[in-house]
């Protein structure tokens, strides 16, 4: 174990300038090119900021038994055959569609998604259908919007539902089938139909909550029938597919794609334990990481980039702020800044804005993150507890963001949100600043896991920080929030301190050398590495998160709900 404070606290510092911009994500931007501004300070030449202005768009997908995650049920499809009039076929493995199925009759394939998960009054700028062709064709099929409700276990050609025929038999009645929103042809493989503006519309409509009756694929003329895979093929990855494309209104909250999946881990070291961390992200199947300093100890950035990038990818979505160890190494052309600048600049998806790891803000999507040296004075003054530039800093950039779901990342921890022996080291006015604007506190530092309550007054010891609420639930929003420490990244696991947090009532659960409390129940069993990971956007609620922080054992050290109110 490593409880020697000399490890973490560094005498000097280098210091460096820094310019930072602020995009309003409450309004929608057209896209535009990464702009990277360099600024060479002496020798050490740092890109001193990098401003992306971009439309805060997600795209989601929705697919049987895959996507947006392996839960989703919500796709259903059948074949009506004019020549099998009253059969249904919504168990079928294939959804079919012909011109002529023998005899002149025809045969025709349905389609619907149930939508979950996209915020109210989002805007949909694009969608698309792909579909797996079985068994192709050299017609063409048009792709008309359902106004009739039917059922994918009753359907026929005859009737939409046992109770309700259609208009017309085959769905042919004007009150049974609406606009041609698309066309698909081709031979066996994948086909995207991009959905014209009337079939954006229609999504659009869906989005808006008007009735989803799904499309309907047909043909009376074609002598060529096409056949696709169905929502009940075997293969999930080549069952019909419903992807959308959506931006918010300015003034809505924007939430973050459906499931997605994030971890946070902390202090992560240069040996086999930061492997086995770093695996067990890759396994969770997380869309990204957030680590939140102190990343090898060895103050070597390209052993440190390699490491992630043998287990994750050079291409992988890694968001890396600074901690007191990493300071030394930080600048010039080698340094660990350069490795996370050149990492944004390969991966635009992470979409931030200013002095990366320092004092920036990502929308990653739908996420806001914003990144702080608070407390890090190691690298210059203006990171130091309590100062006046990152503390305006991260209330300016939460209040002028609207997303539903804000991370105020950091390293260091004040001593009553850590239970090990770490000192005030960040000041209260950056933990009060995401407090006010609903936002979750993600730090390192301390080599343990530690999560909070729900907390209405933090800094003030005297009221418990205002800690309410369930141990099993904690809820963001104005003047509430809640702390978390994921330190067991892969260096010195440490214990936690009895004399000095045996009175704290403000814990849900925590995980350390000497101690394990989950959900406010003493657990058998101590620490090893591992990561927290969030799940934001669940169950069709925007506003709606799950958490666990598992071990590389496997084991669950806390398993939580997170609610924006």
């Amino acid at each position: 174990m490593q409880n020697s404070r000399a490890r973490d606290e560094f005498p000097g510092h280098k210091r460096m300038t820094a310019s930072w911009s602020r995009l309003s994500k409450g309004v929608l931007y057209a896209a535009l090119p990464v702009i990277a501004i360099v600024n060479a300070c002496g020798a050490e030449g740092e890109i001193e900021e990098i401003s992306e202005a971009r439309q805060a768009l997600t795209t989601v997908s929705f697919q049987q038994g895959s996507l947006p995650s392996s839960s989703y049920a919500g796709s259903t499809d059948a074949t009506i055959r004019q020549a099998a009039a009253t059969t249904n076929y919504g168990g079928a493995t294939t959804c079919e569609a012909d011109g002529d199925d023998g005899s002149g009759v025809d045969k025709s394939c349905l389609l619907k998604w149930t939508l979950s998960g996209i915020p109210a009054g989002s805007t949909v700028q694009s969608a698309s259908i792909t579909l797996q062709v079985t068994d192709g064709s050299s017609n063409t099929y048009n792709v008309y919007e359902v106004k009739r409700s039917w059922d994918e276990a009753q359907v026929t050609w005859n009737n939409a539902t046992s109770a309700t025929a259609w208009a017309t038999a085959g769905a042919l009645g004007s009150t049974d089938r609406g606009s041609l929103v698309g066309s698909v042809t081709g031979s066996a493989g994948s086909r995207t139909i991009t959905l014209n503006a009337a079939g954006v519309a229609l999504v659009q409509a869906w989005v808006d909550g008007a009735s989803n009756n799904g499309i309907v694929i047909a043909s009376s003329s074609n002598t060529d029938g096409i056949d696709f895979a169905s929502s009940e093929h075997a293969t999930a990855a080549q069952r019909p597919k419903l992807t959308i494309t959506y931006g918010t209104s300015s003034g809505t909250g924007s939430s973050t794609d459906p499931g997605l999946l994030i971890a946070f881990i902390g202090d992560q070291g240069n040996n086999g334990n930061a492997d086995a961390v770093l695996q067990l992200i890759e396994d969770e199947g997380a869309a990204a990481t957030i680590h939140n300093g102190d990343f090898d100890y060895a103050d070597n950035p390209a052993a440190w980039e390699n490491r992630i990038n043998s287990i994750l990818g050079p291409n992988y979505p890694y968001f890396a702020i600074i901690g007191n160890h990493d300071a030394a190494a930080w600048g010039g052309s080698s340094g660990y800044a350069s490795y996370i600048q050149a990492r944004h600049a390969r991966v635009p998806d992470m979409n931030c804005t200013g002095e990366l790891g320092v004092k920036a803000t990502c929308n990653f999507r739908g996420l806001f993150i914003v990144q702080s040296c608070i407390g890090t004075g190691e690298l210059r003054s203006t990171c130091a507890a309590n100062a006046a530039d990152q503390v305006s800093f991260i209330q300016d950039a939460l209040a002028n963001d609207s997303s539903i779901w804000s991370v105020c990342a950091w390293h260091k921890n004040q001593h009553d949100m850590q239970v090990g022996g770490k000192s005030n080291e960040v000041g209260w006015s950056a933990y009060q600043a995401c407090m006010n604007a609903g936002a979750i506190v993600a730090t390192g530092h301390e080599h343990s896991y530690s999560r909070t309550l729900t907390l209405t007054d933090v800094g003030n010891a005297s009221t418990g920080h205002g800690k309410t609420g369930a141990f099993d639930l904690v809820e963001l929003g104005p003047n509430r929030n809640f702390v978390f420490v994921s330190g067991l990244g892969g260096v010195g696991i440490r214990d936690y301190e009895a004399a000095s947090h045996d009175d704290d009532t403000w814990w849900s659960s925590y995980y350390a050398s000497n101690k394990w409390v989950k959900n406010g129940t003493l657990m058998s069993g101590t620490a090893d590495y591992g990561a927290l990971f969030i799940r934001f956007n669940v169950g069709g609620d925007p506003k709606r998160a799950t958490a666990y922080f598992k071990d590389v054992d496997g084991r669950l050290a806390d398993e939580f709900t997170i609610q924006v109110q």
